[in-house]
């Protein structure tokens, strides 16, 4: 299939059309993951993924316009995608999936974009792995709930002990210039089996005009449809204007995309090495742990 077939075909780029979602899951609720309805950067980024928020007083979820309840921003578990499997029980880390679902669920309300004065918060996310560490400059103004979504499953630990667990290749026949180079992170079962994405909900797309796909920028993985997208996302070493408006992206990597390249030319599975498309790496890359901070604390301790 040419590059050009495989990422425009019905709307959906190449990772959709080759990956899919799997057998169809069950129907029944998932027990306890449908959620109440209630009214310089290393100098900071070391703390604990699970310290406590950042203390700039924010706006009510009422003043903020770009937060939206985590029941809207989300399907959950009694209304699952047809083409998707039912969440382990744990990750691959042994963390137990529902524990994971209530500090997302918590901490969704908690996390805002704008402070008292009415000022922008933004947020950066350092990603250590054993292959260095990244550091990701999160777009709220593009993809608010997904940048929400990443921050909840970060602080939560979600992502701690989890893997990069395959890389992406495509060429295009028509024209050996046009490349999409990818690493794919955060699959629960440390696989990046297709269905398995999920620890109880599906967000919502968000792919915005201004959601460009630049060299470094991560976003939403989602299987086959675009609202199958949860927990895993991807890291482009590429540009990838074909994937504008049918991914959500939601930041870019400001620091460390040479230890991103380091993953992608990790050796991959015998059995995919020839393969164009999603490739399982033959050791995945673990990811130590993922911290949370907003760019005015980083900025503070560096005017120190």
């Amino acid at each position: 299939m040419s590059m050009k077939k495989s990422w425009l075909v019905s709307g959906f780029i190449v990772m959709g059309a080759l990956a899919g979602c799997g057998k169809q899951a069950s129907k029944e609720p998932l027990v306890g993951v449908t959620p109440t309805t209630t009214n310089k950067v290393d100098a900071v980024l070391t703390s604990n993924t699970n310290s406590e928020p950042t203390t700039t007083k924010a706006v009510s979820a009422d003043e903020d316009p770009l937060h939206i309840p985590f029941e809207k921003a989300a399907r959950f578990g009694d209304n699952p995608p047809e083409t998707c499997h039912r969440p382990p029980d744990e990750t691959v880390s042994k963390k137990p999936v529902y524990r994971i679902f209530q500090k997302v669920q918590d901490s969704w309300k908690d996390i805002r974009f704008k402070d008292a004065q009415g000022r922008d918060i933004e947020y950066i996310a350092k990603v250590e792995t054993t292959h260095g560490s990244m550091v990701i400059e999160l777009n709220s103004k593009q993809a608010p709930n997904h940048v929400r979504n990443f921050i909840a499953l970060s602080k939560a630990g979600y992502y701690d002990g989890l893997f990069f667990e395959k890389n992406h290749f495509e060429q295009s026949e028509e024209d050996p210039n046009i490349k999409l180079e990818q690493v794919q992170a955060g699959c629960p079962l440390g696989t990046g089996e297709p269905g398995y994405g999920s620890i109880g909900y599906w967000m919502n797309p968000e792919s915005s005009p201004e959601g460009t796909h630049a060299e470094g920028t991560i976003g939403a993985y989602f299987d086959l449809e675009p609202d199958t997208a949860a927990c895993r996302f991807y890291i482009n070493l590429t540009k990838a204007p074909f994937m504008d408006g049918n991914y959500t992206a939601f930041g870019k990597v400001i620091e460390g995309l040479d230890n991103v390249r380091k993953i992608y030319n990790e050796p991959v599975n015998p059995d995919d090495k020839d393969k164009e498309g999603s490739r399982r790496l033959e050791k995945p890359v673990q990811i130590l742990k993922v911290v949370i901070q907003t760019k005015s604390d980083v900025n503070k301790v560096v005017a120190r």
